[in-house]
């Protein structure tokens, strides 16, 4: 019998009905769980939509056979108020198949760092799963100065261009963190421009320029902390030299 946590399934689903994947762990013939899963796929699919009774509640679902095994793909649009219909008509089709093991959301790895959202201010990037050696993104030059006494909140790429984001965190401005990066010889050059972001977290900006790459450092405080800010931050992008 295929072992789960019915309740725990339905909560996951509801927590991201746009984007849920439900994986089969333990079973030794990924072909019978896959089966299971199509059957299960087709259950989901006969949902009728909630608004549009002759359309299906799934803007799509579907079983799929990656590195993480045997795998059910649901996107649920704006309903995770259906999760726990969806998970049961899942769960129903699932057992008359009679496939063993354990049926558990798929969640992506934590990440190397302690996600911070104020730290969130780029757009076309994507998160990075893994750091160096260092506890840094792998574009950033040998002997790069960290922050002292601060907490790495975020690790991005840019996903059309080579440069990489760093952004740390802590309880004091970092106020001597210029002369760290003028030490590693980086030239700072002030960018005089203001937008509604720097305005509303009090950030300056540096142009960065060093033998080995360029970029930018940032210095700003949490978004909504008035005139008493307890959150500082630095972001730091760079593009390695060609």
């Amino acid at each position: 019998m295929l072992q789960r946590d019915e309740a725990a399934l339905a909560a996951y689903v509801a927590e991201r009905p746009s984007q849920a994947v439900l994986v089969i762990r333990d079973n030794p013939d990924a072909e019978t769980a896959m089966a299971a899963l199509r059957a299960a796929a087709d259950a989901v699919r006969g949902i009728p939509h909630p608004d549009e009774p002759t359309e299906p509640l799934p803007n799509w679902v579907d079983a799929l056979l990656g590195d993480d095994g045997p795998t059910l793909h649901l996107d649920l649009q704006d309903h995770p108020d259906q999760a726990p219909r969806v998970v049961a008509t899942a769960l129903a089709a699932l057992d008359a198949s009679g496939v063993s093991g354990r049926l558990e959301p798929l969640r992506p790895p934590a990440p190397p760092y302690e996600y911070d959202a104020n730290a969130h201010i780029l757009t076309d990037v994507t998160f990075l799963e893994s750091l160096d050696e260092r506890g840094l993104p792998p574009a950033f030059p040998d002997h790069f100065p960290i922050p002292a006494e601060a907490v790495l909140v975020l690790a991005q790429q840019a996903k059309a261009d080579t440069w990489q984001h760093a952004a740390w965190r802590r309880s004091r401005p970092f106020t001597e963190y210029p002369e760290a990066l003028r030490a590693f010889g980086c030239d700072l050059e002030p960018v005089q421009a203001r937008d509604a972001l720097m305005k509303a977290t009090g950030m300056t900006r540096d142009l960065i320029r060093h033998p080995t790459g360029s970029g930018s450092v940032s210095f700003y405080h949490e978004y909504d902390a008035g005139n008493d800010p307890h959150l500082f931050y630095v972001s730091v992008v760079w593009r390695p030299s060609l």
